[in-house]
């Protein structure tokens, strides 16, 4: 650690103080639970003393706002979350300043409706995407997960820092570790945001935690119409008549294996995964072994490595259709099903690589089965999402581009 950096860990804790007591705010009986009468006697009794020149000892502004939170959301008692690296972590006051090193979770977040002025920090990435992000320009920036700068975390003063989960767990550690030792009354959790098996937990979690239920309970009834509409009509096809696919990531040739995110996704959307016997969760596949396992349809996935466009901020739809020809016109790959039929697609990771992967399920299930949804309207549930959870002002008529075919 720099001189610097421990000048400035010194200055926050002589601003800071001491920390909080872990005990419930304004419970003046001490059982652990926050009554009606213990809330209503602590502001009463506030309102005296600075109206009308009562001497009884107050709780401060910040334990009446906290004790106001407890009661409202937790139901007057400390609680306890587990997060997703099942960690267990007891709270009796709300979080007020938080520092996330999580891009995704910045966005399950602001689908529950999390106040952007609650958090102090966010990573390099939610900063490099102004168009997605505008509400987070001139916050701190932490970073990256993998190149975390701990100054600045530091000077953000967060009461809690957010992680994935299940991947990076080495450098997620080790912020974890350094944080702590700068000041060890950090709370740290831990959410991929990404994950759909583990996803309406989290966002459930979240809920809880950041006092946002009725807001995580309202886009996760938005999430299961899409997911359930989906679910309900591919459940009567066998799962060997199902829809092969070979879904390919940005770099050529590098699939999609058991276990992995788009495994699940493609599984999700009916399809059968035709790299789905192999271990490695993105492996590197031979183009001769994609010709023998003949896929009905062919997904590619663009918007990183080499192939950085579409997306949110560039709204040219023709490197996707150069993307398709391309696919199409590898040698001897016109012998494939998916290409003899024309059912070659491309679709950027803006919509099938995070929290918003069920927009891309339901793009998939809409190609795999084109006979079964004629109803469902990928481009609506996409806009919505936009508009009404992410609270964007973002006209997908006017700008971006995300698959082809559109």
């Amino acid at each position: 650690m720099t001189h610097k950096l421990l000048l400035l860990v010194c200055c926050i804790f002589l601003l800071a103080g001491t920390a909080a007591a872990e005990t419930v705010p304004c419970d003046s009986d001490g059982d652990g639970t926050l009554t009606a009468s213990e809330l209503a006697t602590a502001i009463l009794d506030s309102l005296d003393a600075r109206f009308m020149g009562g001497t009884v000892e107050v709780p401060s502004s910040d334990d009446l706002r906290d004790a106001a939170f407890v009661y409202e959301h937790w139901d007057g008692r400390a609680l306890t979350i587990t997060d997703s690296s099942g960690r267990e972590t007891t709270l009796s006051r709300p979080l007020q300043r938080i520092a996330v090193f999580n891009s995704d979770t910045v966005e399950m977040m602001r689908s529950i409706g999390v106040e952007s002025d609650r958090v102090v920090g966010v990573s390099k990435y939610t900063l490099e995407d102004p168009t997605y992000f505008p509400e987070y320009r001139g916050k701190a920036n932490l970073g990256s997960t993998w190149a975390p700068d701990y100054e600045q975390a530091a000077a953000v003063r967060p009461d809690a820092v957010f992680l994935y989960a299940t991947i990076s767990q080495s450098s997620c550690d080790e912020i974890e570790e350094t944080l702590s030792s700068i000041d060890p009354g950090i709370r740290f959790f831990r959410f991929d945001s990404y994950r759909p098996t583990a996803y309406a937990d989290e966002v459930r979690t979240m809920g809880a935690l950041l006092g946002k239920e009725e807001g995580a309970e309202r886009f996760l009834a938005f999430h299961g119409s899409v997911m359930d509409t989906v679910a309900g009509r591919i459940a009567s096809i066998p799962a060997d008549e199902r829809v092969s696919v070979y879904l390919e990531n940005w770099d050529d040739y590098k699939s999609a294996g058991n276990g992995s995110g788009y495994d699940e996704k493609i599984g999700l959307a009916g399809g059968r995964n035709i790299f789905a016997d192999t271990a490695v969760e993105y492996p590197a596949v031979d183009p001769e072994a994609v010709i023998s396992r003949n896929p009905d349809v062919i997904v590619k996935i663009v918007g990183a490595g080499e192939l950085v466009f579409g997306g949110y901020g560039d709204d040219d739809p023709a490197p996707f259709e150069e993307v398709a020809r391309a696919i199409e016109g590898r040698p001897v790959w016109d012998r494939i099903g998916a290409v003899k039929d024309g059912r070659v697609h491309v679709v950027h990771s803006d919509v099938i690589g995070g929290p918003e992967y069920f927009i891309g399920v339901a793009y998939m299930a809409k190609w795999f089965y084109p006979d079964l949804f004629p109803d469902l309207d990928p481009r609506a549930v996409h806009q919505q999402y936009l508009s009404e959870f992410q609270r964007l002002d973002y006209d997908l008529d006017e700008h971006g581009a995300f698959v082809y075919p559109a």
